[in-house]
């Protein structure tokens, strides 16, 4: 029987590795394999970073594509569609109302003021530039797609059924038709021509 020497951990004496013996010569350690797409991808992380910070950043200096250049249609909006949305304020929510009869009479009091905004809006003489002036024909275009899906879901509701509201997409875009109005009213500084929350 072999006399296990504890500093050999283990190995018969004449068993313990040397240094010379260990197969570094031509493979790198396991900790240093791969170092190249390691570093890129620790580079590419960092530029990430540094991106959506510097978009946080400026991101009220960043223009938008549907962003008019000169204010005067989005100063003459943002007037009209405060006094409707005002208006439309002074009416009971919809949701507050004891069945889908009466809350469908209270969705075509909101659904007329919208009616109305629209109807003056389509009066203000657009942005002069082309890209603005076909920008708020599409805008109110799509406006009358949300108010017909308005006008749909009061005849639902005045005949006693009560399913959620459905918001059809965008003439022009696969998206909600809201999130576009919405988008356009905001970067406009027109907050107050966004869809109202009545529903």
């Amino acid at each position: 029987m072999v006399e296990m020497d504890a500093s050999a951990n283990g190995h018969a004496p004449g068993d313990a590795p040397r240094h010379d013996d260990l197969p570094y010569g031509d493979v790198a350690p396991a900790g240093w394999r791969n170092t190249l797409p390691r570093v890129l991808g620790v580079l590419v992380f960092l530029i990430l970073i540094v991106f959506w910070i510097w978009v946080f950043a400026n991101r009220d200096t960043i223009a938008h594509n549907d962003e008019f250049n000169d204010p005067t249609y989005s100063e003459a909006a943002e007037a009209v569609c405060a006094k409707r949305q005002a208006a439309i304020a002074e009416i009971p929510l919809a949701t507050a109302a004891e069945n889908a009869v009466e809350r469908g009479v209270l969705l075509e009091m909101g659904t007329t003021e919208l009616e109305f905004m629209v109807a003056e809006l389509s009066k203000i003489p657009p942005p002069a530039n082309g890209e603005g002036a076909d920008g708020v024909e599409k805008w109110l275009t799509d406006y009358e797609v949300y108010l017909e899906d308005r006008r749909r879901y009061r005849d639902i509701l005045a005949a006693g059924e009560d399913p959620p509201f459905l918001i059809s997409p965008s003439t022009f875009q696969d998206v909600r038709v809201t999130d576009l109005l919405n988008t356009f009213a905001e970067v406009n500084a027109m907050e107050s021509c966004a869809p109202s929350g009545d529903v």
